[in-house]
């Protein structure tokens, strides 16, 4: 049995669907998507909803298990009022390109125009997981297997296949065959067996972890030292978005015996994908300022809360660590004052032009 145990309060659980607001508070309803259930994302918005609720400034409805890549466009046409965003997407879009390749590049220029960050963090590191039982354990051997690299036209689909083009050149539908499906049903293609590994994101420690040591012993492989500190792989992690991560293996102790870590050196490298909760630039600045202030406040709170909070860097608005600026990412000017306001220096290459 794993050691792990995530344990998360009552309260943040229930805030899944919405929250009374206070007598006195504004009558402002606003609405919250997220990725995978468990999350970073899905967390940051079920923490928001708590505190907007708790401190008067609105009910959030918060929906979790969303495809970002159109949650994101929501938010940008106005439909929804706040998306986990990872900032690869933002980029993306700005663009008219991949998943945004409809678009074109003057229409997805103009809806990148409206986003605008009200704080960020890393919404998850990449890992490659299989049952011991599949015998894989190195990033070569998925070659000719089936393997599951993230929902339909997502970000996190877009990064795996690059972490696993960097890390073996394989290509999927070429050397391994490449199962999408929505976040909802990830875990069970998983635990039937349906795929042979996963390449996927995840918090550290992960929400899914603990129900896939519960059917098996797991490997999960770090990226070889030699192809992490490769120049390929270096001009990778300073792309839109990504942020490198590097930690001592025991820092995966929690896992306990059902999980084996597998580096070299005792040391286990990734890529985290970078992101934040977004809202369209027409959102007031007294609204924006209280949602972000808030949020700022209570994150010491928020990292007792959930056991990954460390890793998620809650509260870091550093530009090394968040790669909001070459993603084209840009504070709302409401939380851009609560920022400041809370002793916190933004980069100017963060700060909006309108």
């Amino acid at each position: 049995m794993s050691k792990l145990s995530i344990k998360l309060t009552g309260s943040l659980i229930g805030a899944a669907l919405c929250f009374a607001t206070p007598a006195g508070a504004q009558n402002i309803t606003l609405s919250h998507t997220s990725g995978s259930a468990g999350g970073a994302s899905d967390i940051a918005g079920k923490h928001l909803a708590e505190i907007a609720a708790a401190n008067g400034i609105a009910t959030i409805q918060a929906q979790v298990g969303k495809t970002l890549t159109k949650t994101m466009l929501d938010v940008a046409q106005g439909k929804v009022d706040i998306s986990a965003s990872p900032f690869v997407l933002n980029f993306l879009m700005s663009r008219g390109l991949g998943p945004y390749s409809g678009l074109g590049k003057k229409k997805g220029k103009e809806m990148a125009g409206n986003l605008r960050l009200l704080y960020p963090y890393h919404i998850a590191s990449f890992y490659l997981i299989a049952f011991q039982s599949t015998g894989i354990d190195s990033w070569e051997k998925l070659k000719g297997k089936t393997i599951f690299n993230g929902p339909p036209r997502g970000g996190a689909l877009i990064s795996a296949r690059n972490l696993i083009r960097l890390t073996t050149g394989f290509v999927d539908g070429k050397q391994y065959t490449g199962k999408q499906i929505a976040w909802g049903q990830a875990n069970s293609l998983f635990l039937d067996r349906s795929v042979e590994a996963a390449v996927r994101p995840g918090t550290n420690p992960a929400s899914y972890m603990p129900i896939y040591i519960a059917a098996g012993k797991i490997n999960i492989v770090s990226v070889p030292k030699a192809k992490f500190e490769g120049p390929a792989f270096a001009k990778y992690l300073k792309a839109p978005g990504n942020a490198p991560v590097v930690f001592p293996v025991s820092e995966m102790d929690h896992y306990g015996d059902g999980a084996r870590i597998i580096s070299e050196d005792n040391t286990f490298r990734t890529v985290a994908n970078t992101a934040g909760d977004m809202v369209h630039k027409k959102m007031s600045n007294k609204l924006a300022k209280s949602l972000t202030a808030a949020f700022i406040k209570s994150i010491p709170n928020l990292r007792k809360k959930v056991p990954f909070a460390k890793s998620a860097l809650y509260g870091s608005i550093d530009n090394e660590k968040m790669r909001m600026c070459n993603a084209g990412v840009t504070f709302h000017p409401g939380a851009l004052q609560a920022w400041e306001e809370a002793g916190h220096k933004v980069a100017d290459c963060a700060r909006p032009k309108s």
